[in-house]
């Protein structure tokens, strides 16, 4: 059956690893698929902010974006589906499951609509890092302060132990929010509805694509799901091991030698 959507994970995905792309080569290929009736979606942890700027220059009314794991869905820059936590979600997180042994210590930054949120406190290190990745990092005295429509609540953790933490979290929070290991470190709390297959699946029943017709790229844990539903199930060749064995196939190139547009552009070749 034909491909008729394509939804691709940024990070160690599309992108190279110092956060730059192709761009020629993405104008062309969207442009193809475009020409095709093929959909093409941006899937990210990241705000959607981030990735505006981040695509600025590339940015077509055809191109779909799944911002902060699924939180937000965007189509011609206009919001679509907005999972945020709601009030007593966020509450109850700031309250009382901050204090949960396992989150004692570490950083948390709340994702917003506005902006991104952090304890003082936090090491420089980290809010260098940080302000990488999230928009409008503000430092504040009580993260019970917020008042800002939270979309995700990030939590950074030493290498190796993300997914004891989502094991735990997921235990601890009983389906009240989702824990997802978004890879490098950090795990995305969201709202249990959400991710980046709900939002994949949301898109595909707006557009009336079936799963065997979904060709989907990551190189991470929280891509799994996604993977796993999509008809094609393309993992990086740069992935780790286990997630390699999770896909239909893995990649002929890294993310360092655009194997998703690669990849994409065999697949035009043959509609």
């Amino acid at each position: 059956m034909a491909i008729k959507l394509i939804a691709t994970d940024l990070n160690g995905t599309l992108l190279h690893d110092d956060q730059s792309f192709n761009q020629t080569m993405f104008t062309e290929t969207l442009a193809e698929l475009t020409k095709h009736n093929v959909k093409l979606v941006l899937s990210s942890g990241n705000q959607f902010a981030h990735l505006r700027e981040l695509f600025a220059d590339v940015l077509t009314p055809e191109l779909g974006i799944i911002a902060e794991n699924g939180a937000s869905i965007y189509l011609d820059k206009q919001l679509v589906f907005d999972g945020s936590l709601t009030s007593s979600q966020l509450q109850q997180f700031v309250e009382t499951d901050r204090l949960l042994p396992c989150l004692q210590g570490a950083y948390i930054i709340l994702t917003g609509a506005k902006g991104s949120y952090t304890e003082i406190g936090a090491p420089q290190q980290l809010i260098d890092a940080a302000e990488k990745f999230y928009d409008n990092l503000q430092q504040v005295s009580s993260l019970q302060s917020v008042t800002d429509k939270i979309k995700k609540i990030s939590v950074s953790v030493l290498p190796g132990q993300a997914a004891q933490l989502v094991q735990t979290l997921n235990t601890a929070l009983a389906g009240r929010l989702v824990a997802h290991d978004s890879g490098y470190g950090v795990v995305d709390l969201v709202t249990a509805s959400v991710g980046k297959l709900p939002a994949v699946q949301w898109l595909a029943k707006q557009w009336h694509v079936q799963a065997e017709e979904i060709m989907a790229f990551g190189d991470g844990a929280n891509d799994v799901p996604l993977l796993q539903f999509a008809g094609q199930g393309v993992v990086m060749k740069n992935a780790p091991a286990d997630i390699q064995r999770t896909g239909n196939s893995v990649s002929q190139w890294t993310n360092q030698e655009d194997g998703v547009l690669k990849t994409i552009q065999q697949v035009i070749a043959n509609l």
